[in-house]
């Protein structure tokens, strides 16, 4: 008797979360944040609490707050007026040397915090850092303090880790290395330690420099090596006057994410968009690697 080949395994759809990040910088990315959240396209929403259009950006989100996870985008680097940045070379250097002020940082955190809850009515899903500045030392720690008081144990917001995804695109590696070379593992370590999940990996990763076709090729790449509970983060924008000095990578990332391309990509790649919250466990809810790594695993 002939035995018949037997079909190949279907691959189970794997969970990713898109999130733009700088929602609040100005009203083209409001616009383009809220859009795609509208469509489907993205899954979580990063917020500048100090940027000029976060005032009414907010009103706006609160209007989409079913469809995506808003989130806290910590800034120590951008100065809206607000006071208490650095260029982000000068933060690094402060941090790893210690030299920053505990207090001063943990009156920033606590601020942006109250920024976000008066315009949201709510605590944020999630919390991440304008330029990463959230896994640096002594930032780090002041951050899990504030929400040590913020979050009651049963209810935590997940952290944007920075460890970046394997077999990803190599032209992207280094920079992408040396973003979760900067703390990553350290504010796991953190996390874990105090019960707050995170994402397994980071891809979206580039120098803002590219065509819109190498963008594109980019991307499907990061879709191809994207995993179950992975972050891809971009930062699309609408057309807007403003100074903006990423202005021309913003319209492409946007004009890419808002295309029927990237569905194809989405579903050649077995990969859906979504929120992270729900199906998260976090350190005392898991026993053995779980409980080391803090990562994320379908309930």
């Amino acid at each position: 008797m002939t035995t018949r080949p037997q079909p190949e395994p279907i691959a189970a759809r794997r969970v990713i979360s898109v999130c733009v990040d700088d929602f609040g910088q100005h009203e083209g990315i409001n616009r383009a944040a809220l859009e795609l959240a509208g469509r489907s396209r993205v899954s979580a929403i990063s917020c500048l609490v100090d940027g000029p259009a976060w005032q009414s950006g907010a009103l706006a989100l609160r209007a989409h707050i079913a469809r995506v996870e808003a989130g806290l985008h910590l800034n120590f680097t951008e100065d809206f007026g607000q006071g208490g940045c650095h260029a982000l070379p000068r933060l690094i250097a402060r941090a790893y040397g210690r030299q920053l002020d505990r207090v001063r940082i943990r009156t920033a955190v606590d601020r942006q915090f109250d920024r976000f809850e008066q315009a949201m009515g709510r605590l944020p899903d999630f919390v991440d850092g304008h330029q990463h500045v959230h896994q640096l030392p002594v930032i780090r720690d002041q951050l899990i303090a504030v929400m040590d008081q913020r979050y009651s144990a049963a209810v935590r917001p997940w952290v944007r880790s920075t460890l970046p995804a394997e077999g990803c695109p190599s032209s992207t590696a280094f920079k992408a290395w040396l973003i979760g070379r900067l703390g990553a593992k350290s504010l796991r370590t953190l996390a874990c330690r105090h019960g707050y999940p995170q994402n397994n990996h980071l891809v979206g990763v580039y120098g803002f420099d590219l065509s819109e076709a190498n963008y594109l090729g980019k991307m499907k790449s990061w879709l191809a090596c994207a995993r179950d509970g992975d972050v891809l983060m971009c930062h699309p924008s609408l057309p807007w006057p403003g100074g903006d000095l990423l202005q021309k990578a913003r319209n492409q990332e946007y004009r890419i994410l808002s295309s029927e391309i990237f569905s194809t990509l989405l579903e050649s790649a077995r990969l859906e968009v979504g929120p992270l919250r729900g199906w998260a466990v976090s350190a005392e809810e898991e026993i053995g690697v779980s409980r080391k790594s803090g990562i994320w695993r379908r309930r």
